[in-house]
């Protein structure tokens, strides 16, 4: 299987900041992209905030990605994310352009990049979170 470099991105997050990718090289990435009126994000987003705090930052990046080309209201993301109580960093698409350049097709969508920064594998909301889980294990064993 050829290696697939990760497509750059540096994209805002609801804090304000921007966050580019090519930061964090020399760590494991997963990212989670996502909608707030998908049920099969809702049901993974709590999972991921739990299992990301767990790692160790300093080998580990975890950043939900909200596809606001996707949303109904690209406004309420900031007060969903508030109700929920979420910490994880959320940076927000620029349309569909992330999304789009990870050749994605569904929400929830989780993409896996190791530390070269090559892509180490897309799931979608059909792979179980273990699957992911143990994915991030193999590469952060290497």
């Amino acid at each position: 299987m050829p290696v697939e470099k990760a497509p750059h991105f540096c994209l805002p997050a609801l804090d304000g900041k921007r966050v580019c990718l090519q930061d964090f090289r020399g760590k494991v990435v997963l990212l989670s992209f996502w909608v707030t009126w998908c049920p099969s994000c809702q049901a993974d987003l709590p999972r991921k905030e739990i299992f990301a705090r767990s790692l160790d930052s300093s080998r580990f990046a975890f950043f939900t990605i909200n596809v606001t080309g996707r949303e109904a209201d690209p406004r309420q993301v900031k007060p969903f994310i508030r109700k929920h109580g979420y910490r994880f960093p959320v940076l927000l698409d620029e349309g569909r352009s992330t999304y789009d350049a990870y050749g994605l097709t569904s929400v929830p969508t989780s993409v896996l990049i190791d530390p070269e920064g090559n892509l180490a594998g897309r799931f979608d909301e059909q792979t179980s979170f273990m699957e992911v889980v143990d994915a991030i294990g193999h590469l952060l064993d290497r």
